[in-house]
């Protein structure tokens, strides 16, 4: 093996890592110190020439477990998080759809409100004017049947129509 300067090929790094990667912590340990690397090194070669963790024939009953990374995870797992990959077409759709639809309800409220207000004061103008109309009415079928003085220095008086009709029919007669 070519041990001089820390250079190892790629068949060393696979018997190393096969040899590390069918034992335990330790194995890896004594490894590292053999081949004076570190056990960071022989980690990333176990990774790099791809060896999967090699149990001896008598621990059938072990489960093993490879977890497989793609290139994409690997990209989030260094970068700390998932990025965001935003559809801005799609959240500028929305966006202007959400704004228009809020706006129209908007414009419908003040519209439905505008419409009840001006009902309403129709109608408070509607029933004064009859109010107005009825007390007029009330005020001047009182004066025509009651008695009264409309000018006391011409002497002029008020007689209900009745009796004014009547008095007329006999003067008549």
């Amino acid at each position: 093996m070519s041990n001089d300067s820390k250079k190892f090929t790629l068949d060393e790094k696979t018997k190393i890592a096969l040899e590390a990667a069918s034992g335990d912590r330790g194995t890896i340990i004594n490894l590292a110190e053999k081949h004076d690397v570190t056990v960071e090194e022989i980690e990333e070669w176990i990774r790099e020439t791809g060896v999967t963790n090699v149990t001896s024939p008598d621990a059938d009953d072990q489960e093993s477990v490879s977890i497989l990374a793609t290139e994409e995870f690997a990209s989030d797992y260094e970068f700390g998080a998932t990025p965001d990959k935003l559809n801005y077409s799609r959240l500028f759709f929305w966006t202007i759809f959400g704004t228009a639809v809020i706006l129209l309800f908007i414009v419908a409220v003040f519209n439905v409100y505008d419409y009840t207000y001006d009902g309403v004061i129709q109608r408070n103008a509607e029933e004064s004017m009859y109010y107005e109309i009825d007390q007029l009415e009330a005020s001047s079928t009182e004066e025509l049947n009651s008695f009264g003085v409309v000018n006391l220095e011409e002497g002029i008086y008020r007689i209900p129509i009745d009796s004014a009709i009547t008095k007329i029919a006999q003067e008549s007669e």
